[in-house]
């Protein structure tokens, strides 16, 4: 896959920050990336997965099904529904992000626009999203 976010200010924050990253608010403004992302261009196979991240339950079985949820619209004939469920696999297997990891998660929303956008467009506009966002928690 191609690096999106290579020369983004985002990737930059990122690397600069990354002895005061906080892992856990990261995950969780990333959800809500997603969660953007499912807001402009919507999947019915994923409501129930984001909102589950969203609530942040801790339910086992729920946790399987949900995952389970993913895998299938990870694996469907459609790219942009490809990326944004392997970002959200990521996101819900792991509670504690590294730096590497949100980029992963970051470069996987970026394909998925992509698939609806020209990059000159949606590049911009995201990375200013995310670093508005993101900074306030990777600074402090």
């Amino acid at each position: 896959m191609k690096s999106w976010i290579a020369n983004t200010k985002i990737n930059a924050l990122l690397e600069t920050s990354s002895k005061k990253f906080d892992g856990v608010n990261v995950r969780r403004a990333l959800i809500g990336y997603c969660d953007r992302y499912q807001k402009n261009y919507p999947f019915e196979i994923l409501k129930e997965p984001l909102e589950f991240l969203k609530n942040n339950v801790n339910s086992d079985g729920e946790y399987r099904e949900m995952r389970a949820l993913l895998r299938i619209a990870a694996e469907e004939y459609c790219i942009s529904l490809n990326e944004i469920a392997d970002a959200l696999l990521d996101l819900i297997d792991t509670r504690i992000l590294s730096t590497d990891q949100a980029k992963k998660i970051i470069n996987h929303v970026f394909e998925a626009f992509y698939c609806n956008e020209n990059p000159e467009d949606f590049i911009p506009r995201e990375d200013a999203y995310l670093c508005k966002n993101l900074f306030a928690i990777t600074s402090s």
